[in-house]
């Protein structure tokens, strides 16, 4: 039996009801609409939908111009614009720009830092591995990066504070069972490939060199 046959015969769930979802997936679409994610551990019956009902999912999201990330291995699922956001050009030629579905966020100086650190902690540990990072660990790490003429530490410290917070509200930094130690999601494998990982970094370590030696030019 096709997942096509099974959706077929799904009985209304109201009266009037024309989906053809049944009640489970009906809730991991809403999940992956609302997001940021889905971790398998924290969100077993979603998760469980999402493994059974793939492709119906993929294809239902497609049609609202997304694509499903899935990663059985690190157990994590999230939606992306399709076409990584790019223009779509039409079989008869017509080009048409992406029409914007999820809630963006641009990322600051600091959440980029963060983020791109916690990814390069990912690249060196070993797939499959649990990568584990101390709060103080990190907020060293970023302190190197502090603005060329930003002497006032607190002022940093809470910039750092809020883009760690956020970190764990997106699920990206995970308590364990130790104080002060959070893990890496490996769902950031995804979310930066290899190549964005090398562009940003350079762009930053060439920042970083240029605060050091007064070079101005380093911005243009």
């Amino acid at each position: 039996m096709t997942n096509h046959d099974t959706h077929a015969d799904i009985k209304g769930l109201w009266e009037g009801d024309r989906g053809g979802l049944s009640y489970d997936s009906r809730r991991a679409l809403v999940a992956l609409l609302k997001g940021p994610m889905i971790v398998a551990h924290e969100m077993q019956h979603i998760w469980a939908a999402i493994i059974s009902d793939e492709q119906t999912l993929r294809s239902r999201l497609n049609d609202v111009f997304l694509e499903l990330v899935l990663d059985e291995d690190a157990g994590i699922a999230f939606t992306r614009p399709a076409n990584n956001g790019e223009d779509l050009t039409t079989p008869e030629g017509r080009t048409h720009t992406m029409p914007s579905v999820l809630r963006t966020r641009t990322l600051s100086h600091v959440d980029t830092l963060v983020a791109l650190h916690l990814r390069q902690e990912l690249s060196l540990a070993t797939p499959g591995d649990r990568v584990v990072i101390s709060y103080e660990e990190l907020r060293e790490h970023i302190r190197m990066y502090r603005p060329d003429g930003e002497r006032n530490e607190t002022k940093m410290d809470k910039r750092f504070d809020a883009a760690f917070n956020r970190m764990v509200e997106y699920s990206l930094l995970t308590p364990t069972e130790t104080d002060d130690r959070f893990e890496v999601s490996p769902a950031l494998r995804s979310i930066f490939d290899t190549a964005t990982v090398e562009g940003i970094k350079a762009e930053y370590d060439a920042r970083f060199k240029a605060t050091e030696t007064g070079d101005d030019n380093a911005d243009e």
